[in-house]
């Protein structure tokens, strides 16, 4: 346990360092790859002798650590969800010493989905099988379908990157680079060099060059997503997250708003504005008052598509909300009894009918307008 409180973080610093060190030596460009390859936010946490680190991108351009602690089940941490107690694993490990992968097919989800349909669940038995060599995820959507009202209906969270890493191979960093690095290289480079280098190229001009051309622009309206609400206290932030990564699994470019890139000469209501009239449209969780409920009447005032998600009788104020009720046909409130993955198929199901019903009607009032 010392060792794990006291140096996983440190190695987990050294494996990153190693790896960006290698892409550079290969010449492969950071803008084709996973966005975590440059700059990572990583949550980490140990069951008994396996470490489970998952990396998802870092709009800040730095690294960011978030230690888990000890936890019962790798699922806590894939999913960033409450501990508990697993009732049993849905695969084993095994016993082979080498690196093993399980890959997805991001960005296409079709053939990336994880279930976990255990109201208590485990992935991988690492931490309870012994020995285990190096495990790796690439680019798949965890769901989490749970009958306990303790974790809600569904949780669902995209994992670019994981890894299982039993103690024996965190004492010598350099020893299991020599195991990793052929490895993830190899996968790496493969991305770079196919159309999904080409996909992370594009989602690169969409966040740093928006309005340089229409190309973005338009790309943003086909498939991009605001995501908002409270991010305080952490459950909230998750809960939003989740939202987020069940509007991925789904083909869309979902974002929080903090996540986007800040220039440094626009005020934060200039980039809420910016980034919500970019999309396609937005969905808002509405728990309890925060800066979202300044964020409504900005969409509000601009036209925004707004699905907006509240618990069933209950919300933040009623100074939001009721504009949908009566007077405006772009807002719409879906209220759900305990998580918003409740109703957000029905969200988004209105959102695209109103996007295509405003698509249709644009066109034809415009008339120097040619394309469809």
């Amino acid at each position: 346990m010392a060792l794990f409180a006291g140096l996983v973080r440190d190695q987990l610093v050294a494996l990153l360092t190693t790896l960006r060190a290698d892409v550079g030596v290969r010449s492969l460009k950071f803008d084709r790859l996973p966005p975590w390859v440059r700059s990572a936010r990583i949550r980490f946490g140990w069951i008994n002798s396996s470490v489970v680190a998952v990396l998802e991108e870092s709009p800040s351009g730095v690294d960011q650590y978030r230690m888990r602690g000890a936890v019962d089940t790798d699922v806590v941490v894939l999913l960033d969800t409450k501990n508990f107690e697993p009732s049993g694993a849905s695969l084993q490990a095994g016993a082979d010493p080498g690196p093993t992968s399980l890959m997805g097919q991001y960005p296409d989800p079709r053939g990336s989905r994880m279930m976990l349909s255990a109201a208590q669940p485990a992935f991988f038995d690492c931490g309870f099988a012994g020995y285990h060599g190096p495990r790796m995820l690439w680019d798949l959507f965890f769901e989490l379908a749970s009958e306990a009202a303790t974790f809600g209906p569904v949780e669902v969270r995209f994992i670019p990157f994981g890894i299982y890493l039993h103690e024996q191979d965190l004492t010598s960093i350099p020893h299991l680079w020599e195991r990793l690095g052929p490895y993830i290289l190899e996968h790496l480079t493969a991305l770079h060099d196919s159309p999904v280098g080409d996909y992370y190229a594009r989602l690169n001009t969409r966040t740093t060059a928006l309005t340089r051309s229409a190309g973005p622009l338009a790309l943003a309206k086909e498939s991009g997503v605001i995501v908002l609400g409270g991010y305080s206290p952490p459950d909230l932030l998750t809960e939003l997250m989740h939202v987020r990564d069940s509007l991925r699994v789904k083909g869309y470019d979902a974002q929080l708003i903090q996540d986007l890139p800040e220039l440094a000469m626009m005020s934060n209501e200039e980039k809420v504005r910016l980034w919500t009239m970019a999309s396609r449209y937005c969905v808002m969780v509405d728990r309890s008052a925060s800066g979202h409920v300044a964020e409504f009447m900005i969409l509000k005032e601009q036209r925004s598509i707004l699905a907006f998600l509240r618990p069933l009788g209950s919300g933040s104020t009623f100074m939001i909300g009721d504009a949908a009720l009566v007077d405006i046909n772009y807002i719409r409130i879906f209220e759900f009894e305990s998580s918003p993955i409740e109703v957000l198929d029905e969200a988004i199901d209105w959102a695209e009918s109103l996007a295509r019903v405003r698509s249709e009607t644009y066109n034809k009032a415009y008339p120097w307008r040619t394309n469809s």
